[in-house]
């Protein structure tokens, strides 16, 4: 039976809509969007790992702009409530001091994330920031990626663990592409 929260924030309105569904695992999804972009976040995963260094989660990130879009790791990073930003580490850093990749890349969920239709329609681009080292193919790291219009990726991603991460205290997820002028930034909540 999966259970499907869905938080969605419509950045610039200040619109929340709170959908559950029961019917499997518990999925918990975060959706904003502006006039330049929408992003997904599935922190199902993330709520298991508060405990360690880095935090993992699903994030689907699609161009709505006119100009293409470039994501770099700097480019997506968590921001805590005093403004402190907490980045993606490297692919070096993440593999010496986090030893759960292995099993967040079979546990991890895409659910809520229309990722199926962007890559039927030839819209989902590669991404690999953090590659899973038990694929024998696509192991390669990618971390610069270009989004044209309606183009879109998902990918897990790792940020440092924000230091004050409490149970119901807001942090932040902002997605800020080369090429859209303003950012979107989503308010997220573990419990």
């Amino acid at each position: 039976m999966i259970r499907t929260i869905v938080i969605t924030c419509i950045v610039g309105l200040g619109v929340g809509l709170v959908l559950a569904q029961e019917t499997g695992p518990l999925q918990i999804l975060f959706i904003a969007e502006n006039e330049v972009g929408k992003v997904w976040v599935n922190t199902s995963l993330t709520l298991q790992r508060t405990a360690e260094p880095y935090l993992p989660m699903v994030v689907a990130v699609q161009n709505l702009g006119e100009k293409n879009a470039t994501l770099e790791r700097n480019s997506i990073w968590l921001a805590d409530l005093q403004g402190v930003i907490y980045v993606m580490p490297t692919v070096k850093e993440f593999r010496k001091n986090y030893k759960r990749s292995n099993i967040d890349y079979r546990m991890v969920s895409y659910g809520g994330i229309p990722w199926e239709g962007w890559r039927w329609n030839r819209r989902l681009e590669p991404a690999n920031f953090f590659p899973d080292l038990r694929a024998s193919t696509g192991n390669t790291t990618r971390d610069r990626i270009t989004l044209r219009k309606r183009h879109a990726i998902v990918n897990l991603l790792y940020f440092e663990r924000p230091r004050n991460l409490q149970p119901n205290k807001p942090f932040f997820l902002v997605v800020h592409p080369e090429g859209w002028e303003v950012p979107i930034r989503i308010r997220l909540i573990l419990s």
